[in-house]
């Protein structure tokens, strides 16, 4: 919920009442109109934001969001489950500076809070095992707007330190 208000800030656009519905569906309704999932709350404020996105990037992004969704309130809970989320994710980011592709898109902003408290607990030993993860995360929060809300997540290892350098 705390996710999509974030969004809202980053967009500058009104998110409404953020709730979960009898059916334990995050909802709100956007120009009179209920939205329902997480992932159709979060394109839904990128349209009305004026944001603009190729049919590709929509696609790719709502299977992100779907994604982190579905499996991210299980890691917070799970530690086991949150190293294995988290290696998947790193594997990904191994070959993309961004979740698609190159460009930092609304996707990486919302990955970015979603994931916030698994990356914030991460050992020293553990950022140096999730490099991709932690470089992302570097470039991700340097951008205007991104942590104007909660501080920047400590990722300050020697091997990090060389691959995303401080952004000043």
């Amino acid at each position: 919920m705390e996710v999509v208000k974030y969004i809202g800030k980053y967009l500058n656009t009104p998110v409404g009442t953020v709730c979960y519905n009898t059916d334990k569906v995050l909802t709100t309704i956007l120009d009179k109109e209920n939205v329902e999932g997480f992932a159709s709350i979060i394109l839904k404020l990128v349209t009305k934001s004026g944001v603009t996105m190729s049919p590709e990037q929509r696609l790719l992004s709502y299977q992100w969001l779907e994604h982190l969704a579905v499996y991210s309130n299980q890691a917070v809970t799970n530690p086991t489950f949150a190293k294995n989320f988290l290696q998947g994710l790193n594997a990904t980011l191994e070959n993309n500076t961004y979740l698609i592709g190159n460009h930092l898109t609304i996707t990486d902003i919302a990955a970015y809070h979603v994931l916030y408290p698994l990356i914030e607990r991460l050992t020293v030993s553990e950022q140096e095992s999730l490099l991709h993860v932690c470089r992302w995360s570097k470039h991700v929060q340097s951008q205007p707007k991104v942590s104007e809300n909660r501080s920047p997540l400590s990722l300050n290892t020697l091997t990090l330190s060389l691959h995303a350098p401080v952004v000043q």
